[in-house]
């Protein structure tokens, strides 16, 4: 068996962040559309802690088939590790057959963060210029990526509780940035007058409060899959239009969206799946005063799309490197 292995490194070379989030609108259109077989997502805790490891998969017959291993260890930011590890299996979509691998957190961050620039794109308003991200780990980057390639930003505001963090990931990523990046010295600060935020935390407790929202805001929520943790608070998702990747996930995974449907300040009813606006079938903003919400609790299709399209590049460039096992 020959597997191709795609350099976790080169991902953002292979697949620039523009390119990446144009094959997620794709792929969450094909999700909507019901073109996707994908088991639910199954949850491997670790007994006594909030770690654990995710297992998934998703084919999108004739195009892409992936499984994924990831693991979620917060303990591991006290042993120098990375909290999000994993690793993908690319399959052929017409045989079954592994025919590469990939890094899963790497594709993880880069896929996720290519989610949110879709659904800003698609969201956002055209003239958007100020961004905020929450978090300052491996998502939060790809999420500030995202955001500053899909729009025009002049600014992008980046607050997490740890300053040194927060600093280290502005130095990182202004070189290669188009807008000014700040460091924000409270969550107000981060939030007042951002017109695309981002959060990317893995927190139990709203991360902002929703009053401070300007109208025409738009909101990306990615950090949270469980329902006992939320980053948005109920006066954020009682004023949004809320948008998500599968309204089914999300009964089962968004925090935020049932803690809101059992406040009475939404309705499942009133979503709308991300993928019908990538394909025409949905409209989304409705006006330049609309709050605009997407709850992403994250899809196997993301995964398979990205890995295929990674596999192509390698294939193509040359980039990787082949065994035979």
């Amino acid at each position: 068996m020959r597997l191709q292995l795609i350099p976790a490194d080169r991902i953002p070379e292979l697949l620039p962040m523009r390119e990446a989030a144009k094959a997620m609108k794709l792929a969450f259109a094909a999700l909507s559309a019901g073109k996707v077989v994908a088991p639910h997502r199954m949850h491997l805790p670790v007994q006594g802690s909030e770690d654990g490891s995710l297992l998934m998969g998703a084919l999108l017959p004739g195009e892409a088939f992936a499984t994924k291993i990831v693991s979620i260890f917060h303990s591991n930011a006290t042993r120098g590790l990375p909290v999000v590890t994993g690793l993908v299996t690319i399959l052929d979509p017409e045989t079954g057959v592994p025919v590469g691998l990939c890094d899963g957190g790497a594709l993880t961050a880069w896929r996720t963060g290519a989610t949110s620039g879709a659904a800003t794109d698609l969201l956002a308003l055209p003239g958007a210029r100020i961004g905020a991200v929450f978090g300052s780990g491996a998502q939060a980057r790809t999420q500030l990526v995202a955001i500053d390639a899909v729009r025009d930003l002049e600014q992008i505001r980046v607050y997490g509780p740890e300053s040194d963090a927060v600093a280290a990931m502005v130095a990182e990523l202004q070189p290669a940035a188009r807008a000014e990046l700040s460091a924000a010295v409270d969550p107000g600060t981060a939030v007042e007058g951002a017109d695309v935020i981002c959060t990317a935390t893995s927190s139990s407790v709203p991360v902002f409060d929703g009053t401070w929202l300007k109208p025409g805001a738009h909101v990306n929520a990615i950090g949270t899959y469980t329902l006992d943790r939320r980053e948005l608070d109920l006066e954020t998702v009682g004023r949004a239009r809320v948008f998500v990747d599968l309204v089914e996930a999300a009964l089962e995974e968004a925090g935020e969206l049932v803690h809101g449907i059992a406040a009475g300040v939404t309705d499942a009813e009133e979503w709308t799946e991300i993928g019908d606006v990538a394909a025409g079938r949905a409209a989304g903003r409705r006006d330049p005063t609309e709050i605009t919400v997407f709850k992403t609790v994250g899809h196997a299709v993301q995964d398979a799309v990205m890995a295929a399209l990674l596999l192509d590049a390698v294939r193509q460039t040359g980039a990787g490197q082949e065994i035979q096992l």
